[in-house]
């Protein structure tokens, strides 16, 4: 029966500990083999025979806890050497956990005050939960489902708050209003998804397109924002940058931790994000209409609006892939829709 050997606590997420798990694995003296469980939340391994002692059966295993970090724990059937004594079980274990521990260290230090790869492990996450929510089925499907929400509830106020402003001021403004549009439109499906129970009628629909759209913002956001923003700050203000969403990420997992009267729901998330925004002021037309003259769609001038305003006008337009087109693009549809 595999033991537990030792463990630790790590302030990052359990996606990201993986990640960096494997890649020290690779690198370890006395691990011969390893490989992905297919859980994928774990990491079966074997060590070399040593004068002291061998290993078999060794699992490293991830875990998240209630804080947003993770929890290794390694666990095994250490084997007595020919030439060991019993001790030597005692000091494998603890050659494998001081290598172990020595192998992530590196790369923990880097994640936690790199606020780029921060926001890429809640992407992996957030991809990891879509996978298991797809092939689970009843409590555990809801259960699975309820993780989503808060992740990215979680998530999309941190970029809100703290990252948007920033690419929009160092980057682009239009990016940074792209990017909010999109994590509306996300929040119009996480709204509908937590209207619907699993097994629901319409459910795996609606799962499809928040993965959709979330799939193509990521690929935006990691392909083109992110190593732009990166580019711009440089290492003071990106670990600046990674404390501020450290703390913010701990004030905000809290909130998602209160009894369910003290949390909101996606839809009022959605309704609260929108009532917070200034209305924007319309503009005075110098079209006069006789009584009898049909109204006209009057031309809109992509110049004298934002990106933002017009996703939002051409997806109330019904206007199909809007996501992708320029201001200009955008304009036209809208005139022609209407």
């Amino acid at each position: 029966m595999p033991e537990r050997l030792f463990s630790r606590r790590y302030d990052v997420g359990p996606e990201m500990l993986l990640d960096f798990l494997q890649q020290a694995m690779a690198g370890l003296p006395t691990v011969t083999s390893y490989q992905l469980d297919d859980s994928g939340d774990r990491i079966n391994f074997t060590t070399s025979f040593t004068l002291t002692s061998w290993g078999e059966n060794m699992v490293a295993a991830v875990a998240g806890d209630e804080r947003d970090g993770s929890i290794l724990s390694v666990s095994g059937e250490p084997r007595v050497g020919a030439l060991s004594t019993p001790w030597g079980e005692e000091i494998h274990g603890a050659t494998i956990e001081a290598q172990l521990f020595a192998a992530l260290a590196p790369s923990i230090e880097t994640a936690q005050s790199n606020p780029i790869m921060m926001l890429q492990a809640d992407h992996r996450r957030v991809e990891a939960l879509f996978v298991r929510i797809g092939t689970t089925d009843g409590d555990e499907r809801a259960e699975l489902v309820k993780q989503l929400l808060a992740a990215l509830r979680v998530h999309m106020e941190l970029e809100e708050r703290h990252v948007y402003p920033l690419v929009g001021a160092e980057v682009d403004a239009d990016v940074a209003e792209e990017a909010e549009v999109e994590h509306q439109l996300a929040r119009d499906g996480l709204a509908q998804l937590e209207e619907l129970t699993p097994d629901e009628a319409g459910f795996d629909a609606a799962l499809t397109m928040v993965m959709a759209g979330i799939e193509h913002h990521v690929q935006e956001e990691e392909g083109d924002a992110f190593p732009r923003l990166a580019a711009q700050l440089g290492p003071e203000r990106l670990a600046d940058l990674a404390r501020q969403l450290s703390a913010a990420r701990a004030d905000l997992i809290e909130r998602e931790q209160r009894p369910a009267a003290g949390r909101t729901t996606a839809k009022q998330d959605k309704a609260d994000t929108a009532a917070s925004r200034p209305p924007r002021p319309k503009r005075p037309s110098n079209r006069t209409r006789t009584p009898r003259s049909k109204p006209r769609a009057a031309r809109i001038d992509p110049d004298e609006t934002t990106k933002a305003d017009l996703l939002q006008r051409a997806k109330k337009a019904g206007v199909s892939g809007y996501s992708h087109m320029s201001k200009a693009e955008l304009a036209k549809a809208i005139t022609q829709a209407k």
